[in-house]
């Protein structure tokens, strides 16, 4: 089963996310950067779900800092704001602008899971 982080200081759309997600995906949840950091060091994640102006815009450095890490998680960033180019010239996967239809974030997250499991399969047949 993925692993699923998701960064947001919504917590309306962190319980919307989670209640959505939790039948497919194991899923963790923080509030602010400094909660993200700390769930990124002593776990793996394989997709982040991030808003970026979490902490006065700190989400965006959250996104780079992940994209920076070897087996770096796949990103999809949600936000109120449609910074798609910006998010996507900064590594992100996926942008979506909130609300966030729940349809569609299935199929994104179900998109990049496959994507994740295709690199980690990569990955193993290249250590063979």
């Amino acid at each position: 089963m993925a692993k699923i982080l998701i960064l947001d200081d919504d917590l309306l759309a962190l319980e919307l996310y989670t209640r959505e997600l939790r039948e497919q995906y194991a899923i963790r949840t923080a509030v602010n950067v400094d909660e993200a950091r700390s769930l990124l060091e002593r776990e793996t994640f394989d997709i982040l779900i991030v808003e970026p102006a979490v902490n006065d815009g700190e989400g965006w450095a959250f996104s780079a800092e992940a994209a920076s890490l070897p087996n770096s998680p796949v990103t999809v960033l949600c936000s109120v704001e449609d910074d798609r180019k910006v998010g996507l010239e900064k590594g992100a996967d996926a942008f979506m602008v909130k609300p966030v239809l729940m349809p569609a974030l299935h199929t994104v997250v179900n998109q990049l899971a496959a994507k994740r499991m295709a690199q980690s399969i990569q990955r193993a047949e290249k250590g063979k």
